[in-house]
């Protein structure tokens, strides 16, 4: 890391960012920001905060009371969770039913919104892959998921078919991504043969003992592969690898949209 990008010390006047979720241990986030935060001459920094899920509810009241605490980068499991203690939700999030991002207005007031879908894109024309006119799948059907299938409808993919381990969730993504207008998603039936772009948005691979969220036998050397989980190499891109795939991970996603999710929390980066 070069010298003058260095975080500078942390004082009394240093503004807190958290990154929320449980587990933390896997977040580049903080990674990302940090160095990048500093460059931009902004006394903040971005640390994690691992709120165990059953202790979500006691601890979110005072997480939010903190007055050096300006905003929070939300992951699993609680893009969800979060909404009900915010004031108010971009469209965007709305229509997902899920944020990443909260950020503390002036006024007190939390608001939130979700770049996951920005991500996606993002991470995509990393490895040359335009969504549109394309066939994809999609592993997971929540918070992140759901931005995700929203992003590749609006940026024009011709099919789209979401699988989730609860199937209702599926079919209730598909059907509010119906209303908006455009393509129809099909729920609960996924063929990785002729396949353009799959998704895998579950936590499924994070832990070491993990495997894949997919049966990978019919991947095809043309598919590209995206897995939005944050390790260098999970199970699913392995798999995808040694088939021939483009391939990208959670990294690329976050660094995609973390020049977006920093102008949101009131940080924008040079």
């Amino acid at each position: 890391m070069p010298a003058d990008a260095l975080p500078p010390a942390i004082s009394g006047k240093t503004r807190l960012l958290g990154f929320l979720g449980d587990p933390v241990i896997h977040a580049r986030s903080p990674q990302n920001f940090n160095p990048r935060l500093a460059a931009s001459g902004h006394d903040a920094a971005l640390v994690p905060l691992h709120v165990p899920s059953d202790r979500f509810e006691a601890a979110i009241p005072g997480l939010l009371a903190l007055a050096n605490l300006d905003g929070l980068v939300v992951t699993m499991p609680y893009k969800e969770r979060l909404i009900p203690w915010l004031d108010s939700i971009s469209e965007r999030a709305r229509d997902v039913g899920a944020v990443n991002v909260a950020r503390r207005l002036p006024d007190g007031r939390w608001i939130g919104d979700i770049f996951d879908g920005v991500g996606l894109v993002g991470a995509a024309a990393g490895i040359g892959f335009v969504p549109q006119g394309k066939s994809v799948g999609l592993i997971g059907a929540g918070g992140a998921g759901a931005a995700i299938a929203f992003a590749l409808v609006e940026a024009g993919v011709a099919s789209l078919s979401i699988v989730d381990r609860d199937e209702a969730r599926a079919v209730a993504l598909c059907g509010r991504i119906a209303a908006k207008g455009g393509i129809m998603p099909e729920a609960g039936l996924l063929s990785l043969r002729g396949l353009d772009l799959l998704v895998h948005a579950t936590p499924v691979g994070m832990a070491e003992s993990d495997g894949t969220a997919i049966d990978v036998a019919d991947l095809e050397p043309g598919t590209a592969v995206i897995d939005i989980v944050t390790k260098p190499a999970t199970p699913l891109l392995l798999a995808a690898e040694r088939r021939g795939c483009r391939t990208a991970g959670g990294g690329a996603m976050v660094q995609a949209q973390t020049a977006a999710i920093a102008e949101f929390l009131g940080y924008p980066l040079r």
